[in-house]
């Protein structure tokens, strides 16, 4: 979870700072004459642009603003999300929600090795009048039961929650809202 509240200053420098980043990449690759490549990452910045766009219309702002500034923060591992539902709004708690991801979240962070490339792609959909949030999570996994723990405990919000161990490097849990 957000260990700080974010300035509107901090805010406007990690956006700036993400935004030159992605701005070098495309000239770096052009002065190469790799023109497909600064394309792709062209493409890749406008789908990130349109999920951005459907998090914010999910008028969930405690949640989306976890997520957008997740990345920010120092994590043992990389987020990144998409939200299949075009249509905009969930009805869900926004701050009973953000509380239960953000725990969530950090507990990810004490589930993974500190020092490798884990990923952890979150994929928000809305089923009839369920709410999904199936996290994948890729990397070197070491404490597997303390999540299945602390995911026991803590099993009152969401409605129901799934671990599924895929195999040595790959986690599913899916996490259902109502």
């Amino acid at each position: 979870m957000m260990s700080e509240k974010w300035s509107i200053i901090e805010v406007l420098q990690h956006a700036r700072h993400d935004w030159l980043n992605r701005l070098q990449l495309i000239k770096g690759n052009i002065s190469l004459g790799k023109i497909e490549q600064a394309e792709r990452i062209m493409d890749e910045i406008v789908q990130n642009m349109q999920q951005e766009a459907r998090l914010t219309n999910l008028k969930l702002p405690k949640f989306a603003a976890l997520l957008l500034t997740h990345n920010w923060e120092s994590h043992a591992y990389q987020l990144e999300y998409e939200i299949l539902d075009e249509r905009g709004t969930f009805a869900l708690d926004d701050e009973k929600l953000t509380r239960w991801v953000g725990a969530f979240l950090n507990q990810l962070n004490q589930t993974v090795h500190p020092i490798h490339d884990n990923n952890l792609y979150l994929t928000v959909e809305k089923k009839n009048e369920e709410f999904c949030f199936h996290f994948h999570l890729n990397g070197i996994i070491e404490n597997v039961d303390d999540l299945e723990k602390w995911l026991t405990y803590n099993k009152s919000y969401p409605d129901t929650v799934s671990l599924n161990k895929i195999n040595e490097t790959e986690l599913m849990i899916v996490a259902v809202f109502t």
